[in-house]
């Protein structure tokens, strides 16, 4: 179990990102703004379990999976921040291809399909 990023300080974030970052094997390099948002729009006691970046709809997306939902981040690059969310519950599909170098993640809930790629 992760530690609360909501409530932790910047140091233990940064060393939990990190920790996750290694095991899903992502470099956290297109993605640093949206991970200081990310506490933001965590509710109180929501656990980070991975995360990854990814491109959808033109843009490089965070896509962190909590204990409760998935959450699209995509902060711009001078202002607004872009969030989707879909609560676990609501989730009807999850499908993924591998490339040589890339892969894609497609998730379907009720209303949309959304594909992340590379």
């Amino acid at each position: 179990m992760g530690i609360d990023i909501k409530k932790a300080s910047e140091s233990e974030r940064k060393a939990e990102y990190n920790r996750i970052a290694t095991e899903m094997g992502d470099d956290q390099f297109f993605t640093k703004k949206e991970l200081n948002h990310l506490p933001e729009i965590l509710m109180d006691g929501e656990q980070v379990l991975a995360f990854t970046s990814g491109l959808m709809d033109g843009n490089t997306w965070l896509i962190t999976l909590t204990d409760k939902r998935i959450i699209f981040l995509d902060k711009g690059m001078v202002f607004g921040l872009k969030q989707t969310v879909i609560d676990l519950d609501k989730v009807n599909s999850v499908s993924g291809e591998t490339g040589m170098f890339f892969g894609k993640i497609s998730i379907q809930d009720g209303a949309s399909n959304r594909t992340i790629k590379n």
